[in-house]
């Protein structure tokens, strides 16, 4: 086996050129660290600014009215209705994300909710902060279900499916309030029977649904 042996003035070359390299490869790591967004509000604040106007909008989309004089269909019927229902679901979408955002404080100290009491059905901003600090996954498992059925909705718009829209209505709906019952109103507990009943004749829906289909 053939030997080669480095002068020791190119050993030495060659050892600050590795650590130059290392050095090098380390600067951007530590200049990525630093995040290049700002986070102006607070989770309560994308709540009433974003994700509550968006929703609704999704809400109003498709409905059926049952009234004295009949039964009235709501449904997008031009391009710019449509492209409003599809604008919406992105935001809703992407709200998905900002929750996400690492250091983002649920509310301001000073927002009121109703925490008054031992049996109080909301919790207060900081029990709120306390809660997602406490299970940073399962607030991101929270956030990505609204996500996930957002884009969904996005899709039903971009294809003008108005039953498909209908039904991730409700799915975003369920998403929201076992997140509220999970992190602000853990302690009302007619909200949390009236969404358990709600799971159950969704299920039972979904049910009736897939034996229809097989059946055809």
């Amino acid at each position: 086996m053939r030997r080669f042996l480095i002068p020791s003035a190119a050993a030495l070359f060659v050892a600050i050129c590795a650590t130059s390299l290392a050095q090098c490869n380390k600067a951007p790591a530590a200049a990525s660290a630093a995040p290049d967004y700002e986070l102006i509000g607070t989770v309560h604040d994308i709540m009433e600014g974003i994700v509550d106007p968006a929703s609704d909008v999704l809400f109003d989309a498709v409905a059926t009215d049952i009234t004295a004089a009949g039964v009235h269909e709501k449904r997008p019927q031009t391009d710019e209705e449509w492209t409003k229902v599809e604008s919406n679901a992105l935001m809703l979408a992407e709200a998905g994300n900002l929750l996400k955002m690492p250091g983002r404080k649920a509310a301001s100290p000073g927002d009121q909710t109703k925490s008054e009491g031992p049996d109080a059905p909301e919790l207060t901003p900081e029990e709120i902060q306390a809660k997602i600090d406490g299970d940073r996954g399962k607030w991101l498992k929270y956030a990505t279900t609204l996500q996930e059925q957002a884009r969904k909705t996005y899709d039903a718009a971009k294809r003008k499916d108005a039953d498909a829209v209908f039904a991730l209505g409700e799915d975003i709906d369920m998403a929201c309030e076992e997140c509220h019952l999970e992190y602000w109103y853990p302690n009302d507990k007619v909200a949390r029977a009236s969404h358990e009943q709600a799971k159950a004749d969704r299920e039972k829906e979904r049910q009736q649904k897939a034996a229809a289909q097989e059946k055809k």
